[in-house]
């Protein structure tokens, strides 16, 4: 469908531009400063084309609420969350699980994995243990900041090994998540981290975390 719309590009609606290059998997920041629009504009473009290509729009509108859930701004998605009732929540979970994968574009998946951890159901760790391991920072972050939610002692291990990613900001990310689930093992590792890296806010993040493990230990 994307190769025959380029093709005739001459011929599509302008909205459509957009999407294709949200297809290619490219930030919305990027998009916006290629077609010279706010983030506003890129995002209700996007969500016009997806629309649009439905096969039957009642379906899409009545079914497949994850696509309307990703392309809601955030503070619509916090407010979407803490209204649904059980059920939907189950469902909204379902779709994740079914379909992650799926999601190829950036943007998509980087809020695929925030709302994996406000769900914050056991089933989905191997998605975060996977995004860990993943070349894009933003995810391996991102799925630091959903493990810290969940709280999940199992996961220790991994953002313990976190604490040497190459990025700066996904070491502070894994130092934050363990505050919550470190012991005895994890502070040592903090305590390294105090003393060598190279980041004072990585650092600062880490005796902040060895404070609140300790905490926890006493009681």
């Amino acid at each position: 469908m994307e190769r025959t719309l380029w093709k005739d590009i001459s011929k599509i609606e302008d909205y459509f531009i957009t999407y294709l290059l949200y297809k290619e998997g490219k930030p919305i920041e990027s998009i916006a400063l290629i077609r010279r629009m706010s983030k506003q504009e890129v995002e209700k473009d996007i969500i016009k084309s997806k629309i649009f290509l439905s096969k039957d729009l009642k379906k899409e509108i009545r079914e497949d609420k994850l696509v309307k859930i990703i392309s809601l701004p955030k503070k619509d998605r916090i407010l979407y969350l803490k209204d649904i009732t059980e059920e939907e929540k189950n469902k909204l979970s379902d779709e994740i699980y079914n379909r992650y994968i799926k999601f190829k574009n950036q943007e998509d998946r980087m809020i695929l994995i925030w709302l994996i951890g406000e769900l914050n159901e056991e089933r989905f760790l191997p998605f975060l243990r996977m995004e860990l391991r993943s070349k894009n920072v933003n995810y391996r972050r991102l799925a630091c900041s959903a493990l810290g939610k969940m709280g999940n002692k199992g996961a220790k291990p991994w953002l313990e090994a976190t604490l040497k990613d190459e990025n700066p900001q996904v070491r502070q990310y894994a130092v934050k998540a363990l505050s919550g689930i470190g012991d005895s093992h994890t502070l040592e590792l903090l305590r390294e981290v105090v003393l060598t890296d190279e980041k004072e806010y990585v650092k600062r993040a880490a005796k902040q975390s060895i404070k609140e493990i300790k905490n926890k230990l006493k009681n």
